[in-house]
């Protein structure tokens, strides 16, 4: 029985487990991964590329010999039954009972960690639609957009995610705005233009958000949902000429995934009317994201926008449940 790390340098322990397993020396050697990765998808690859356990560190002593010893006796049953000329079906049968059902709870883990996003997406969405039911729905329609544009820079290769994280990633997205939970009230009704102060005020809605996230991020440290909800919470409002905030980013220094919500905001900002402003025509607001191009936002998400624009229409008409 071989106890393997998965984070070693030159290879990983998924690389040196694919040449145990095409090796006919070594391919019905048991393999117990052992390692310090957390993340509940590497332990669903472990269990799915054929491991008979995954152990995380620190571990008990007691309870790592524990389980050897369960593997070895299952070993050595399996050795005896063949030297019996048993029937080793039945036992094959029960192995692979054993290692479905280890499939099944790390799946359930992965299942818990989704709901739980979607859960603190669910209640902070709430509350900010208590608080100002503009942000609320500008956030879930940006959102919206959001994950038609990361369609479309995936297909043109500009954008280099795992096509399965993009509804994490438009989950992450409802939650840019939610700083302004921490901004007056009177500031984000405010009808005419902010004094300086005021609007020193409103910018630090960026600084509000990231930092919270920031502060509990301990909790799930190898979360993307934490690190795409810090990225587009912080830099949306940075601009690629260098001039926006909160930390005056510029160009490809900016979070990609910022520079993408950031047009989906202002797109949305354009074409929704408020109390202060009438709303634009699709056409108009498709105008000023072009003007805006190599200035406020990045020319290759402008240019992905153009490619997709009859879907922002199409979705800025639809209602926000």
């Amino acid at each position: 029985l071989i106890l393997l790390d998965i984070d070693m340098p030159i290879v990983n322990g998924f690389e040196v487990f694919s040449w145990l397993r095409k090796n006919d020396a070594t391919r019905d050697i048991p393999v117990i991964f052992v390692t310090g990765n957390d993340d509940a998808s590497t332990e669903l690859e472990a269990y799915s590329l054929g491991a008979v356990d995954f152990i995380l560190k620190p571990y008990s002593p007691e309870i790592l010999k524990r389980k050897v010893d369960l593997h070895i006796n299952m070993l050595d049953k399996k050795r005896r039954l063949q030297a019996e000329n048993s029937d080793l079906l039945d036992y094959n049968d029960q192995l692979q009972d054993y290692n479905t059902e280890l499939q099944n709870m790390a799946q359930m883990s992965m299942q818990s960690v989704l709901y739980l996003e979607y859960f603190i997406t669910g209640v902070i969405t709430e509350l900010i639609e208590k608080k100002d039911g503009f942000s609320a729905i500008h956030s879930k329609r940006v959102a919206r957009y959001m994950d038609v544009l990361m369609g479309e820079m995936i297909r043109e290769g500009k954008l280099k995610i795992n096509p399965s994280e993009t509804d994490i990633i438009k989950l992450a997205g409802q939650l840019f705005d939610m700083g302004k939970i921490g901004i007056p009230d009177y500031l984000l009704v405010k009808t005419g233009k902010y004094s300086d102060k005021e609007f020193e005020t409103m910018k630090m809605h960026t600084v509000y958000a990231s930092d919270a996230v920031q502060k509990y991020s301990y909790l799930m440290p190898n979360s993307n949902f934490v690190m795409y909800t810090y990225q587009m919470c912080r830099s949306h409002h940075e601009r690629w000429d260098g001039m926006g905030y909160p930390d005056r980013l510029a160009g490809n220094n900016i979070p990609i995934l910022a520079r993408l919500i950031s047009l989906c905001d202002m797109y949305d900002a354009l074409v929704s009317e408020r109390p202060y402003k009438t709303a634009m025509t699709h056409e108009q607001a498709y105008y000023v994201v072009n003007q805006s191009s190599g200035t406020q936002l990045d020319p290759d998400v402008v240019a992905a926008f153009n490619m997709v624009h009859v879907k922002f229409m199409e979705i800025s008409k639809l209602p926000v449940e």
